[in-house]
Parts: structure tokens; sequence; C-alpha cells
């Protein structure tokens, strides 16, 4: 690369003249050195101070910008450069940190001059891989909370990606209803969009309305359970997670998620297009989603009998 000209990547610093995407590069070398392993082969490639070929890792960071006078090995030179056939080239140890990597080089085996070329592998939590993981760098470098007990309701396998997120920003309690936006804006209307009775709240418009109850009396049906209502949203994710024998939980979800959007779209056709729909319209529209979600995953071996379950009660 014309930004190296023989330098290591690890050596360099930003330039004012340097492109954005080289400057985020190089802000990334943090995160990166912690993967990246060199499995010395030749030692033509492998760097001795920016490369991590030994177990101290790079010894660039122990001794630092001084390291190259002290220990008498040039800041670029490579591991086949501090040894000969007999041993390493070396200076007498003028410190602890010396002493110790002396003692350490005296039992890593030399750079074959007929071995393989020296190889870099990304390590991840212990893990070699062959090649670079996104997944895999992501999940290490990121900070991970405690997983919480509604997460297969809402991200489990076979869920729609859109319906999914849309359930989570419900679970969070962080969709703009009235009661919420009133809260920065005091002068709002916060009566409920779908029946104009009560207040305007998560837990309101998506199972206590009057309206969203005729839907879900509609989708519960269809699902072969009896009458079922839900106060409460925590309720809710809790059925969301019982195993019984009267509907698959998977096919359970999936029609609370596609409910609780289409509650959601029929809640912002009245508040911005001035558009209203009854519970039976909607009903179809929950019924039309469904079975297209089916469909499309017909070969998928759980839901090649949803169709027929959804349809069983009809």
């Amino acid at each position: 690369h014309h930004h190296l000209k023989g330098a290591s990547i690890w050596s360099l610093d930003e330039t004012k003249q340097a492109s954005w995407i080289w400057k985020a590069i190089l802000k990334l070398r943090p995160l990166a050195e912690r993967f990246l392993r060199c499995d010395v082969g030749n030692g033509l490639c492998a760097s001795f101070w920016f490369d991590n070929w030994c177990p101290l890792g790079p010894l660039i960071k122990i001794f630092g910008q001084n390291g190259p006078r002290h220990i008498g090995i040039p800041l670029h030179a490579k591991l086949r450069d501090c040894c000969s056939d007999t041993g390493w080239i070396l200076r007498p140890a003028r410190s602890s940190a010396a002493e110790n990597l002396q003692i350490l080089l005296c039992s890593t085996t030399l750079p074959s001059t007929t071995g393989e070329s020296d190889r870099y592998s990304w390590k991840v939590d212990g893990i070699s891989l062959t090649s670079f993981s996104a997944s895999h760098t992501w999940n290490a470098i990121r900070c991970r909370g405690e997983q919480q007990n509604w997460t297969e309701a809402i991200w489990f396998s076979g869920h729609i990606p859109s319906q999914a997120f849309h359930m989570w920003v419900a679970q969070l309690n962080r969709l703009p209803t009235r009661n919420r936006i009133s809260t920065w804006d005091p002068g709002t209307d916060t009566v409920c969009l779908l029946c104009n009775q009560v207040d305007e709240c998560r837990d309101h418009l998506f199972l206590r309305c009057s309206f969203s109850e005729q839907v879900w009396n509609m989708v519960i049906k269809r699902l072969g359970y009896s009458p079922l209502l839900f106060h409460t949203w925590t309720a809710l994710i809790a059925w969301l997670d019982i195993k019984d024998r009267t509907c698959p939980l998977t096919l359970r979800r999936l029609a609370t998620h596609t409910t609780v959007t289409r509650l959601w779209f029929e809640r912002n056709n009245r508040l911005h297009n001035n558009l209203r729909s009854t519970p039976q319209v909607l009903f179809k529209l929950i019924d039309r989603t469904l079975r297209n979600i089916i469909l499309a995953r017909k070969n998928r071996k759980k839901f090649r009998h949803y169709m027929r379950l959804w349809l069983k009660y009809s």
C-alpha cells in the first residue's frame, strides 16, 4: 500500500493529508491487534516489534519506542534479521524486561530458513479462525447485557425482522404513543386513536382498547383458544413463552407479532391519513399476512403444517 512504503501499519501516525477511510483504519488498530496472531515460519514476514508472535504480545507495547535502541534490533526488523543459525542476536540485557525477553527467546524455536512462510490468523476467544469472521469479532468486542426473559418471545427462529423490531421497541415501551408524546409536548391530545375513550398508552392501545380486544378475539379464536384477553404487556409476553398442545409457539408468536404490528399501522393511519378500518377488515389483513409468511416458509420442516393449523378454526 502506498501509505506503508515498507513500514509497519502498527507504527504509522495519522497525517492531515490522509483520506478519512485510511484514518478510520488506523483508529481500528487497538481493536484489531488483540485478535491478530502470527505463527512464525521462516521469519521473513513477521515483524519483531509489532507482530504478536510470542506469548508477551507485540514487544513494542512492552519496551516502547526506546526498545530498538536498548535491545539493539531496528524498529522495522523482521524475525529472520534478529537471529543467526546459532541463536538470537541481542545486546546484553539492561533491564528486567529485557532479561525476561532473553529468557523467553532461549526457549523459543528459531525461524527456519527452509520452513513455510509466516502465517497470520484471526484468533477470537482462544479459537484460531481460518478467515476473518465479522460475527465472531463483533460478539467479542461488543458490550453484552444480561439476556432478558423476553428474548425468545421476540427474536425467535422464524421471526419477521421488521415485526420483531417493532415488538422489541414496544417491549421497551419506546413507541411514540400519545401519553409518551404528551410528556414533552403537554398540549398533545392523549385520547386513544382506536377507541377515543381512554388515554393512549402501550398496554391500552394493544391490549385493553375495545377495538384491539375485538381483533384479539378473532386472532385467539383462529389459534384454537377459548376467548382470552391480556390486561398487561407482561402477561402477553409470558403467554408467548408457554408451550401447550393447542398451538405451536412459533405460529402463536408470529400471529402476535403480526397483530401488534397491524394495530400500530391502523393507529398511524388514523392519525396521519385519516383512514379507518373495522376490526373485521384489520383481521383480514392479519390473516393474509400470516398466510403469506407461512407460504414463504413452506419448505421449512416446522412450517409445513402451519397453514392447516391456522385455517383449522376459520
